[in-house]
C-alpha cells in the first residue's frame, strides 16, 4: 500500500474537498508501505478539522488492509459524532470517506421515508410490514460476494426487511466529480449482492449563477441476467411534463422472501420524482443558497 498525498481541498463550499492516496512510484525507487494503523490515524486526524462536505478518497488499498480500516473507523466514537459514512469496494480498492453531507445529498432521506408514509396511508402496507421494513441511512453492509468480498458499504438510504442481511433498495447520492464513484457503488450493490433489486444514484451537478442540475438514474435487474437503466431528470424540470414520473417496483422486490403471508407479493409500489424535486428545491433556496437549473 502506498502513502497518502496531502489533502487538497477544493475551492467551492457546495463541492467535496478531496483527499487522495495515490501509488507514488518513480524509475528507480518504490515508495514506502504504510501500515493500516497509520492511515487510520492520518484519517481521524483530519475529520475533526473538516467543516463542510468532504470526501477523502484513498486509493489501491489492499482489501484486508481495507476491511481493518472500515471496522476501526465504524467502531470509533470520534467518527460516529461527524456523520461520517465509511465505503470501501474491494473490487476498486478505493477506500471513501463522506463526511458532513450536505442537506441536499440528503433529502432523498425524507422522499423515501414520505413515499413510506404514503404507501401505508394508501393501504399498500399494513403494520406488520410497515414494522418489517427498515429505511435506514448509514447502516454498515458487509458479507459482499465474488470480486467484491471485503468490501463494506455504509449506503445513503437503504429499504431492508429487517431479518434480512442485505437491502433490497438502496439510494446514493453525489455531487458529478464524485459520480464515477456511485456508479461504482452501483455494481458493488447489484454484483456483489444478488438480493438487491434497485439502486438509485442522484447526480446534482452545480453550474454558473449558484444553479443546480439533477438527474436520477434508476438501475434495475432486466430479468436476463444483466441490469437496466432509466434516467429521469429532475432540474431542470422536464417540458413537457412526462405523463408518469414514478420509480415503481412491487412488494415482492422490495420484501423479497420476507413478504407475509397473505399479502400480495405483485402490489405496485412507487417514488414520486415529483415530490422528490419540491423537497429539493426547499432546501437548496431556504438553506443553501441555490437554485434549480
Amino acid at each position: 500500500m502506498s502513502p497518502p498525498t496531502s489533502p487538497h481541498p477544493s475551492a467551492s463550499p457546495h463541492h467535496p474537498n478531496t483527499s487522495r492516496a495515490r501509488s507514488l512510484r518513480s524509475a528507480s525507487v518504490e515508495a514506502s508501505p504504510r501500515s493500516p494503523q497509520q492511515i487510520f490515524n492520518e484519517i481521524v486526524d483530519q475529520i475533526p478539522q473538516i467543516k463542510e462536505f468532504t470526501e477523502l478518497i484513498y486509493e489501491d488499498i489492499d482489501p484486508d488492509d481495507g476491511s481493518l480500516l472500515c471496522l476501526s473507523l465504524v467502531e470509533d466514537k470520534r467518527i460516529e459524532r461527524r456523520c461520517v459514512r465509511v465505503n470501501f469496494n474491494a473490487h476498486t480498492r478505493v477506500l471513501r470517506i463522506k463526511v458532513m453531507p450536505t442537506r441536499l445529498h440528503d433529502v432523498h432521506q425524507r422522499w423515501a421515508t414520505a413515499a413510506m408514509a404514503t404507501w401505508a396511508l394508501n393501504g399498500l402496507l399494513n403494520q406488520d410490514e410497515v414494522d418489517l421494513l427498515c429505511g435506514s441511512v448509514g447502516s454498515t453492509f458487509t458479507g459482499f460476494a465474488g470480486n467484491y468480498r471485503g468490501s463494506s458499504k455504509e449506503p445513503d438510504y437503504s429499504f431492508c426487511p429487517n431479518s434480512s442481511a442485505f437491502p433490497s433498495l438502496v439510494i446514493e447520492a453525489g455531487w458529478a466529480e464524485s459520480f464515477p464513484h456511485l456508479r461504482n457503488d452501483k455494481d458493488l450493490w447489484m454484483d456483489g449482492c444478488p438480493s438487491v433489486e434497485l439502486v438509485l444514484l442522484i447526480r446534482w451537478t452545480k453550474i454558473s449563477g449558484n444553479r443546480v442540475k439533477g438527474m436520477l438514474e434508476v438501475w434495475r435487474r432486466n430479468g436476463a441476467g444483466g441490469l437496466s437503466v432509466t434516467e429521469m431528470p429532475i432540474f431542470p424540470r422536464p417540458v413537457p411534463q412526462p405523463a408518469s414520473e414514478l420509480v415503481q417496483f412491487i412488494k415482492g422486490q422490495l420484501f423479497g422472501p420476507m413478504v407475509i403471508a397473505g399479502q400480495d407479493p405483485s402490489t405496485v409500489l412507487s417514488l414520486d420524482v415529483a415530490r422528490l424535486r419540491v423537497m429539493a428545491e426547499e432546501v437548496m433556496t431556504m438553506r443553501m443558497g441555490l437554485t434549480p437549473a
